[in-house]
């Protein structure tokens, strides 16, 4: 305990403001933001020990003076024996007006956001919060080199390190790397979300260092951007949208512009108790850390499921994590026992069903297209790149791997040679018939 900062559900919390502020909507969202907060707090204890931006009066122009997450702690989450990365990076997938927006601006928004406070920031006993322009360049996000070798600037993912960034529009990220013809903001954006690193070699020489900012962003179904693997990054949140919410907005707004006074003051001031209660876990966690991790065999089971895949796994442990760090009877100073409770279950199943909402759309679209058909295996990578991947016949390769490969109604050959020639791979997807009908 700090500074007699007393306990908080955060979760029933959140829950109460959200409905007193009339939010539409977000019940079951809001609880993956929360677990984002605690995985980012914990990297922070897992990683910066060894913040490389404590200034050294050789570069202070590029250095960053006050964090709440430096210390000088050892990290204590090691699998195969290197220093886990757990930020939980979040994507929002909906229609445009489905609320997007909404959610980033409930922790980000300047002045009024539950993790803003820049008063704080400045003297590191608060997070950087951010939300990102509608355009940005690869070397505006990342950075550049001058003349002479320096980084020029202040890049938006070093100034952020340790902090949130949010992106109301997650393809404007994406579009910079296409306008200039360039892979490296993807390639960047890659590495900078799942291990922090940000190297790249330029004619006068090397932007080079690490960064531990967490994402959040929202994106139209259509430009959701599967490709390089970027789904692995991020949690995928599906937010819907139907004629019925439509009009519960309208209600909500309503209600929202005819809100008493004493009844604004009374959120006003339940905000400034939740944003000291995010600071002060922060400090309370890297000042009384955990000495070790232990996931209980009940979580351990539901991540068995066949419905989590592999590759899911480890997004699911973090969540998990976050949720026992953003936690009531959360304890330092022992092992941090990430026990399966109610609560926790029904975040795990809600999540899990969001993201094959997502996840299995683009999958379904193949299946219900193609569906008892032959073709040939360039052939599908066309298709794939033409309805999924915006023309990209690599990352078409790899959804097909990740994604097509495992499905049971899935299959691949390759046809015996008769004569010259070499036959191509074969696929078929359905249930195969006696004859299927051939695209080529």
């Amino acid at each position: 305990m700090l500074c007699g900062v007393e306990q908080m559900d955060i979760f029933k919390a959140m829950n109460e403001y959200v409905q007193r502020n009339h939010y539409i909507d977000v019940e079951d969202k809001v609880p993956v933001f929360l677990c984002s907060i605690g995985t980012h707090i914990f990297n922070g204890l897992n990683q910066c020990g060894t913040c490389p931006f404590i200034p050294t009066g050789e570069d202070e122009a590029f250095a960053i003076d006050a964090c709440v997450l430096r210390h000088d702690n050892r990290p204590i989450y090691t699998p195969m024996s290197h220093v886990a990365d757990t930020r939980l990076h979040i994507v929002m997938r909906g229609i445009k007006g489905s609320g997007k927006s909404i959610l980033i601006n409930l922790f980000l928004s300047p002045r009024t956001g539950l993790l803003s406070s820049p008063e704080n920031a400045e003297i590191g006993m608060g997070f950087r919060t951010d939300i990102g322009p509608n355009s940005i360049t690869e070397a505006g996000m990342f950075g550049s080199v001058d003349e002479e070798g320096n980084i020029m600037g202040r890049p938006l993912a070093r100034e952020m390190c340790g902090g949130f960034l949010g992106f109301e529009e997650f393809s404007s990220l994406i579009d910079a790397g296409k306008k200039d013809h360039s892979t490296d903001m993807t390639n960047q954006l890659l590495t900078s979300t799942d291990n922090g690193r940000v190297k790249k070699v330029m004619r006068s020489g090397w932007v080079e260092y690490t960064t531990r900012f967490t994402m959040w962003a929202g994106t139209q179904p259509a430009r959701f951007e599967m490709e390089s693997g970027m789904d692995r990054r991020f949690f995928v949140i599906d937010i819907d949208m139907s004629p019925d919410k439509e009009l519960k907005y309208k209600m909500a707004q309503a209600k929202q512009a005819s809100m008493p006074p004493h009844e604004r003051a009374e959120l006003v001031a339940k905000a400034d108790e939740m944003r000291r209660f995010f600071t002060h876990r922060a400090m309370e966690v890297i000042m009384n850390p955990p000495t070790s991790l232990y996931f209980d065999e009940e979580f351990n089971d539901w991540l068995f499921r066949p419905e989590v895949r592999s590759h899911e796994a480890d997004l699911f442990r973090r969540l998990a994590l976050g949720y026992a760090i953003m936690s009531e009877d959360y304890k330092g100073g022992g092992v941090l026992s990430i026990n399966m409770t109610d609560q926790l279950r029904e975040i795990l199943d809600r999540c899990l069903q969001m993201r094959r909402n997502v996840m299995d759309s683009d999958m379904l679209l193949i299946k219900n297209t193609f569906w008892a058909t032959q073709m040939s295996r360039s052939a599908l990578v066309k298709e794939v790149a033409r309805m999924i991947t915006s023309g990209d016949y690599q990352a078409a390769k790899r959804w097909i791997k990740d994604t097509l490969v495992h499905q049971s109604w899935f299959t691949e050959e390759t046809p015996a040679s008769n004569g010259r020639g070499r036959k191509g791979v074969q696929v078929f997807i359905g249930n195969r018939p006696v004859k299927a009908k051939e695209v080529r």
